[in-house]
């Protein structure tokens, strides 16, 4: 069992896979509690790596001679035996005397071995951790590359020159409507691109819809999805020009981000994507960049709220907001018919 739990926790595991582990998790408590002590570990060992250089992780140069050394010196040294007169070893008396040789598996072993898989966890699991989040993070910034190419088209194609703008009322008053024109205007090639790894996408990943669907949809289902049609992604909100409201014009500024991962919404605050590390914008040029914790508070024009620090549209052309798929640009805004 923990074996499949901690695979649950690295995403490597099949999406049938997935399904079992968390219907196990569902009806067993004691799956529950041994998911949360794997998460803590991990959530430890994440921490402590998060706050110190990538040098800290680089073994001695001598740890390889050292251990190789001590685990020599902690075998049993065979007993000494008089000389006897050299045997045939494929000999009947050869063979039985070999047999009679061969050395068991001993608890100086065991414990030699023991020392020797800690020692080598304690330098691979940090260098697991390190090398899921970059696989991760690669992903997710491959992803929103796509992603712009895509959008590119749409404005290029588009009479204005702009990206897909959202509704200021109804059902298509939302941010998460940009995979919807991008699918209308067959320009999403692959729909799982906008579920970004580092937030463990769902089994069952859903399908972006069609406006008609949206329409058409009572309003629960509506709230539903408007919530999973962006996927994982935040995407701008538009921007107020000379006292209107509009998509952006596409100018491909490198300063101007118009795609990021998604935060995630807790109940202590927002945190962001990649283990909390930070996150991946894409800009209006089409370079993507990753923005760490750290960074963010620095950073004056903060990419998921306005300049009034609201999670709305932007209150100028260069004032760029990022909301997550069920995001309406303004507060105001019904989202339904």
């Amino acid at each position: 069992m923990r074996e499949d739990l901690l695979g649950y926790l690295l995403g490597a595991l099949e999406p049938e896979e997935v399904r079992r582990v968390e219907a196990l998790l569902e009806s067993d408590p004691e799956a529950r509690a041994e998911l949360k002590r794997l998460q803590a570990a991990m959530r430890s060992l994440d921490e402590e790596r998060a706050s110190e250089s990538p040098a800290d992780f680089e073994p001695p140069a001598d740890l390889i001679g050292r251990t190789m050394d001590f685990i020599e010196a902690s075998k049993p040294q065979p007993a000494e035996t008089p000389s006897v007169a050299p045997v045939n070893p494929l000999s009947e008396t050869g063979l039985s005397q070999r047999g009679a040789t061969t050395r068991r598996w001993r608890i100086p072993d065991a414990l030699v071995a023991t020392i020797s898989m800690i020692a080598l966890g304690g330098l691979m699991f940090p260098a697991i951790l390190e090398g899921r989040f970059e696989a991760r993070r690669v992903q997710c910034q491959s992803n929103l590359q796509e992603l712009g190419t895509s959008l590119a088209q749409f404005a290029i194609n588009d009479p204005q020159q702009r990206l897909p703008e959202i509704d200021l009322r109804g059902p298509l008053a939302f941010a998460g409507v940009f995979s919807v024109e991008l699918k209308e205007h067959d320009l999403l090639d692959r729909e799982n691109a906008i579920w970004c790894p580092s937030q463990n996408p769902p089994a069952s990943m859903a399908t972006v819809p069609t406006k008609l669907q949206l329409q058409e949809a009572s309003s629960a289902h509506l709230l539903q999805l408007q919530n999973v049609s962006g996927g994982q992604l935040a995407y701008t909100l538009g921007v107020m020009d000379d006292q209107s409201y509009g998509a952006p014009h596409y100018e491909s500024r490198s300063t101007f981000a118009i795609l990021a991962d998604a935060p995630i919404r807790t109940a202590n605050g927002t945190q962001l994507a990649h283990d909390g590390r930070g996150f991946n914008l894409l800009y209006e040029d089409g370079r993507v960049r990753f923005v760490s914790s750290t960074a963010v508070l620095e950073t004056q024009d903060q990419p998921y709220v306005n300049f009034d620090n609201r999670v709305e549209a932007g209150l100028n052309v260069n004032d760029a907001s990022l909301g997550e798929s069920g995001r309406a640009p303004f507060v105001w805004v019904k989202q339904s018919l």
